[in-house]
C-alpha cells in the first residue's frame, strides 16, 4: 500500500511465504568414482525441509523544500525453518531461526542553484538488529568432528547483536566537468554468543560464550574530472579501521589506507572503454561467529577472521549497435592476501567466514542484450572465471583439515552461461531462461603430494591447474543446464487488474548436483517446481 498527501508519502509492504522446499535439496541417490566424485544422481529426496518467512517493510518521505528531503525506512524479518542436512541419519527435528531488522532514517539537502548547484549533504543514522538460535534435534546422532579430534558433536547455537551507526556524505558539484565527494560511515556493534558441543552422552566439547563487540570506521574523498567529453577521471582514496574482539576481554585493530582510479574513453556516443584499479579493504562481520572454539583437544581458540585486502584490476568496453543490440566485455583479476571464504558448520545452516592466506581470481565476462522493436527481446551472458586459493585456511570449522596444496574455491565454477527471451504483447508476457553451468567442486581436494601429484588415495593423474583454461575436472561435478519458464496475462475485471502467473523451474526435470562437499555441504539440484500466482491490483 502506497500513498501521498501533500509533502508526505508513505509506503508500506508485508509478506508471508510457507514452504516445504526451504533449502536447495541436500539428499539424493548417486554413483560415484574411486575418487569419490559423483558421476549419475538417480534420485532426489526433499528431507525435513519446511519453512515460514515473514517480511515488513515501510518506508515515509517527507519533502520539506524541493531540495530538502527526509526519509525513514524500517524493515523486520523472520525466518523459522528445518535444517535437513542430518537426513541421512534419519534426522528430521532440527530448528533455525534468524531475526533480522534495521531503521534508518537519512535527511537530503540539494543545493537547487547558484555556482555550485547540483551540491549535495547527506546525513543518516541506522540501527540494526539480528540474532540466530539453531536447536538441534532431541534424537540427533552427533555427526560434527573439530578436525583433528574425532569425537562425534552435536551443535547448537545463539547469537544476538545490535549494530549502531552513522553516515555522512557531501557531494561539491563545481562545474560539468568537475566534482568531488567526501564521507564518513562510523558504526558500532554490541552482542553475544554462545556456542556448545556436546557428545552422544550430554557432555560438553569445545564451547564458547563470548561478546560481539567491535567498531568500524570508514573515512574517503573522490572526484569526478571529465577534461574533454571524450575522458573522464573518477579517482578517490578511503581509510578504514576495523576493530574485533580478540578473545572475550581484549580486541585489536585491523586499518588500510585505499587509493582507487577508473579511466574511462568515449571514442564514439555508442563506446565506453574503462580501466579499474582498486585497493580493497573488506571487514568482516563483528556479528558473525568469531572467537571459536576450534579442537578439543586442549581447548585451543581459533584466531578470529582478519580482514580482506585485495588489489582489483578491471578493463572493458561497452559498444550499442544499432537495431537495440548491446554489447560488454569485461577481464578482471583479484589478488587477495588475505582473502575471506566463509565455511558451513557442518549439520546445520551456520556460516561463519574463513581465512584463506592467499585468493586468485581472474575471469572474463561477456553480454550481449537484444531489444528490437516489437514484442521480442534477449539477452546472453558469458563468463569464464577460476577462483583458487592456497596457504594456510584458519578461522573456522572443517570436519577434516583444510588443503595444504593450491585448491578451487568452494564457489569456483569455470564456465557458466546464462540466456533468456521474453515475448511481451498486450497483456502477455512469456520467459524462457536456460542456465549451463560447468560444475562446482565435488569434494575431492588434492591435500597432499602422492602418486600423480596427489595423495595416493586419489587416483587422479592430472595437476591441479591455476590457469584461466583449467578446467580440473577431475574436481567438478558433472556439467549441468537447467531450462526455467514463465508466463502471465493481465486483464481488467471491473476496477481490479488480475494477473495469473505460472512459474516452472527446471523443466525437464533433471536430476544433477550442485555441488559436493568441502566449504559447505553438499547439494543437488532443485526438482521440477511449479508456482501459481495471482495478483490483483485495486
Amino acid at each position: 500500500a502506497s500513498g501521498n498527501s501533500g509533502k508526505l508519502g508513505i509506503f508500506f509492504s508485508g509478506t508471508r511465504q510457507a514452504t516445504d522446499l526451504r533449502r536447495e535439496p541436500v539428499v539424493g541417490t548417486a554413483d560415484t568414482n574411486a575418487e569419490g566424485s559423483i558421476t549419475t544422481v538417480h534420485a532426489i529426496q526433499n528431507y525435513s525441509n519446511h519453512g515460514e518467512d515473514l517480511f515488513g517493510f515501510a518506508k515515509l518521505n517527507y519533502s520539506a523544500t524541493d531540495h530538502d528531503v527526509l526519509n525513514l525506512d524500517a524493515n523486520w524479518s523472520r525466518s523459522r525453518f528445518q535444517t535437513p542436512f542430518d537426513s541421512a541419519f534419519g534426522v528430521i527435528n532440527d530448528r533455525q531461526t534468524d531475526i533480522n531488522g534495521f531503521v534508518n532514517v537519512g535527511y537530503t539537502h540539494r543545493v537547487p542553484a547558484g555556482s555550485h548547484a547540483g551540491s549535495e549533504t547527506f546525513i543518516s543514522g541506522f540501527y540494526r538488529h539480528g540474532s540466530l538460535n539453531y536447536v538441534p534435534g532431541v534424537n540427533d546422532s552427533p555427526s560434527f568432528t573439530f578436525a583433528p579430534d574425532t569425537t562425534l558433536y552435536n551443535i547448537a547455537e545463539q547469537r544476538s547483536f545490535n549494530l549502531y551507526g552513522i553516515k555522512a556524505d557531501y557531494a561539491l558539484r563545481m562545474s560539468e566537468q568537475l566534482g568531488f565527494k567526501f564521507g564518513v560511515l562510523a558504526s558500532l556493534v554490541r552482542g553475544q554468543e554462545n556456542f556448545q558441543s556436546f557428545d552422544s552422552t550430554g557432555a560438553a566439547g569445545p564451547a564458547s560464550n563470548s561478546p560481539l563487540n567491535g567498531t568500524d570506521v570508514g573515512v574517503y574523498a573522490q572526484t569526478q574530472i571529465a577534461p574533454s567529453e571524450q575522458w573522464e577521471i573518477r579517482a578517490g582514496v578511503r581509510f578504514d579501521n576495523h576493530n574485533y574482539p580478540l578473545s572475550a576481554t581484549t580486541s585489536t585493530n585491523a586499518s588500510q589506507v585505499s587509493p582507487r582510479l577508473r579511466i574511462s574513453f568515449f571514442p564514439s556516443p555508442a563506446t565506453t572503454l574503462w580501466a579499474y584499479y582498486g585497493r580493497q579493504f573488506v571487514p568482516t562481520n563483528t556479528e558473525d561467529l568469531r572467537n571459536i572454539t576450534a579442537a578439543s583437544a586442549g581447548g585451543t581458540v581459533t584466531t578470529p577472521t582478519l580482514p580482506e585486502r585485495d588489489d582489483f584490476f578491471e578493463i572493458g568496453m561497452t559498444h550499442r549497435f544499432p537495431a537495440g543490440i548491446v554489447a560488454k566485455l569485461s577481464a578482471y583479476h583479484k589478488r587477495s592476501a588475505p582473502g575471506i571464504d566463509d565455511t558451513q558448520i557442518p549439520g546445520t545452516a551456520i556460516t561463519t567466514d574463513v581465512n584463506i592466506d592467499h585468493v586468485r581470481i581472474t575471469g572474463l565476462e561477456g553480454v550481449v542484450e537484444i531489444r528490437p522493436r516489437g514484442p521480442v527481446s534477449g539477452f546472453v551472458n558469458v563468463a569464464l572465471n577460476h577462483a583458487y586459493g592456497y596457504g594456510a585456511v584458519t578461522g573456522g570449522f572443517f570436519t577434516t583439515t583444510p588443503p595444504a596444496q593450491p585448491f578451487d574455491l568452494d564457489h569456483d565454477q569455470r564456465f557458466s552461461a546464462t540466456a533468456g527471451l521474453t515475448v511481451g504483447k498486450k497483456g502477455l508476457l512469456a520467459t524462457l531462461t536456460g542456465i549451463y553451468g560447468s560444475g562446482l567442486t565435488n569434494g575431492v581436494t588434492p591435500n597432499a603430494p602422492g602418486i600423480g601429484g596427489y595423495d595416493s588415495t586419489i587416483a587422479s593423474t592430472g595437476v591441479l591447474g591455476t590457469g584461466l583454461f583449467d578446467f580440473n575436472k577431475e574436481f567438478k561435478v558433472k556439467p549441468s543446464f537447467i531450462l526455467n519458464g514463465s508466463a502471465s496475462y493481465s486483464f481488467a475485471a471491473g476496477r481490479a487488474i488480475l494477473r495469473p502467473q505460472l512459474y516452472v523451474d527446471n523443466i525437464f526435470n533433471l536430476k544433477y548436483s550442485l555441488k559436493g562437499a568441502f566449504f559447505s555441504g553438499a547439494v543437488f539440484g532443485r526438482p521440477r517446481t511449479f508456482q501459481l500466482r495471482m495478483n490483483i491490483d485495486m
